[in-house]
């Protein structure tokens, strides 16, 4: 019952594009500060496996990234980095071609 009742309040949004440097990150980087200023828990996951930039952005420096999890090395709680306005971020690793290329059951 308390997953039930979380998830009515749960949001996911998806930012994308099928083009390079049009400002995805920095959307999304606003809009997560925005929210979390409001009082929401904001997580951003970063899918971008080959160029990753949210936590440049932000100022973070990750030690892992999600592909330590998909590898086994860490769990997702492992790598979350908290940052401004208590946004938190799951980094995707930057130059990850690997990841690029994951299993249907990985993704």
């Amino acid at each position: 019952m308390a997953h039930e009742k979380m998830g009515a309040n749960l949001r996911v949004l998806a930012v994308g594009s099928g083009k390079g440097g049009v400002g995805k990150t920095n959307f999304v980087a606003n809009l997560a500060y925005a929210l979390s200023k409001k009082g929401r828990k904001v997580l951003v996951v970063d899918a971008n496996f080959g160029l990753n930039n949210i936590d440049i952005l932000l100022g973070l420096t990750p030690q892992k990234h999600i592909g330590h999890v998909l590898t086994g090395k860490s769990n997702v709680e492992d790598i979350i980095l908290r940052g401004p306005a208590d946004v938190h971020i799951l980094p995707a690793g930057d130059g990850l071609q690997e990841l690029t290329q994951l299993s249907s059951e990985k993704k």
